[in-house]
C-alpha cells in the first residue's frame, strides 16, 4: 500500500512540475520536442565557423551525404520529420544565415546568390565533394541555383514546394506584393494565421507553446522583413527560372496540392524548363511538405537518391 501511495505521489508531482513548466517556461516544451525529433531522426547538433560566420546544423547517419536546406522563416527543425525516414544516408541539415540558431549575416545580404555562396562555403568547410541536395521553399530556390553553379558537386537535386518560378497570383502573393509579410509572427494571433496558411493540417501545440514560439521568432521580425524584400526584388524573385536549363536531368520536383503560399501550378514552370523532370504532387497537404507528409516525402527523396547512384 505504501508503495502504491508513493507511486501516486510521484505521478502527482510529475504532473505538477509539468504544469508549472507549461505555465512558466513553455519554451522548454519546444526545445524538448525539437530534441525528441532530432533524436528520432538519429541527428545531433554541430556548429561550424567559416567566413567569419557561425552556422549551427544537425548531422547524423551513415552513407552518401545529403544536404537539406530549409525555407524562409524556417530552420533545420523543419526537416526533422522527413529526416527520420532517411536512414542509410549521412544527413547535414543547416540553419542558413539569419535563421534558426545560426548568426545573422554581418553585411545584411540575403539574396539567393549570396546564400548560394554561403552554402558552398559551408559544404567546402565540411569537406563534402559530392552530395545529394534537397531544398524546401526558399531553400529550393537556393538549392536549384547552387546546382546550376556547382553541377560537379550535386549527385541529385530535389526541389520541394520551391520558390523561384512564377505561378498564378494567389492571396499570399498579393499580400507580399502589397508590402505585407506573413512570415512575421510577433503574437499568437499572427502565428496562428501563418500556421493556417502554411499547413493543410497544422500540428497540435497548446496555446502557450505556440505563443512561446511566436515570441522566440519576434526578435527577427525586422530582419525577415528585409529578407523578404530582397527575395522579391525583380532580379531575385524568379532567378531560379532563368537557370532551369542548367539543372540536372531528372530533377525531382515535389509539391503538396493544397499549398496556399507557392501554388502547386508552379510545377508547370518546372515542367517547361527542366530536362526530364520527375514531378510528384501529394494530396491533402500544404506548403510544409517535409513536416506534413514526411513519410511520403522521404520515400520520394530516397527514390531520387537511389536513381542517381
Amino acid at each position: 500500500m505504501k508503495l502504491r501511495h508513493r507511486l501516486i505521489g510521484m505521478v502527482l508531482v510529475f504532473w505538477m512540475v509539468l504544469g508549472a513548466v507549461y505555465w512558466l517556461r513553455p519554451g522548454l516544451f519546444l526545445d524538448a520536442d525539437f530534441a525528441r525529433q532530432r533524436w528520432m531522426a538519429g541527428l545531433h547538433l554541430e556548429h561550424i565557423e567559416f567566413d567569419g560566420q557561425l552556422w549551427v546544423y544537425a548531422e547524423g547517419g551513415k552513407g552518401e551525404p545529403v544536404v537539406l536546406v530549409h525555407g524562409l522563416a524556417g530552420s533545420k527543425e523543419n526537416w526533422y520529420p522527413t529526416a527520420r525516414y532517411l536512414d542509410g544516408y549521412h544527413l547535414y541539415v543547416p540553419d542558413l544565415s539569419g535563421f534558426g540558431e545560426s548568426e545573422n549575416s554581418p553585411d545584411g545580404d540575403y539574396r539567393v546568390s549570396t546564400q548560394v555562396a554561403r552554402l558552398h562555403a559551408y559544404v567546402e568547410a565540411l569537406g563534402l565533394e559530392r552530395f545529394h541536395l534537397a531544398g524546401h521553399s526558399m531553400g529550393g530556390h537556393i538549392a536549384g541555383v547552387y546546382a546550376a553553379e556547382h553541377p560537379e558537386r550535386v549527385r541529385s537535386l530535389s526541389l520541394v514546394n520551391s520558390a523561384g518560378v512564377p505561378f498564378p497570383r494567389n492571396p499570399f502573393q498579393a499580400e507580399v506584393e502589397g508590402g505585407g509579410n506573413p512570415f512575421v509572427t510577433p503574437n499568437l494571433a499572427r502565428f496562428d494565421r501563418f500556421i493556417a496558411l502554411a499547413f493543410k493540417h497544422p500540428p497540435f501545440a497548446p496555446p502557450r507553446v505556440r505563443a512561446a514560439y511566436a515570441a522566440r521568432t519576434a526578435p527577427r521580425a525586422e530582419l525577415w522583413g528585409q529578407v523578404l524584400k530582397q527575395l522579391i526584388a525583380e532580379d531575385q524573385v524568379y532567378f531560379l527560372q532563368t537557370r532551369l536549363p542548367e539543372l540536372p536531368a531528372r530533377t525531382l520536383v515535389l509539391w503538396c496540392e493544397d499549398d496556399q503560399m507557392l501554388d502547386v501550378r508552379s510545377v508547370d514552370a518546372f515542367r517547361a524548363g527542366l530536362r526530364e523532370p520527375r514531378i510528384e504532387v501529394l494530396p491533402d497537404c500544404g506548403h510544409m511538405t517535409p513536416m506534413e507528409a514526411p513519410k511520403e516525402a522521404a520515400a520520394l527523396l530516397r527514390a531520387q537518391f537511389e536513381q542517381a547512384e
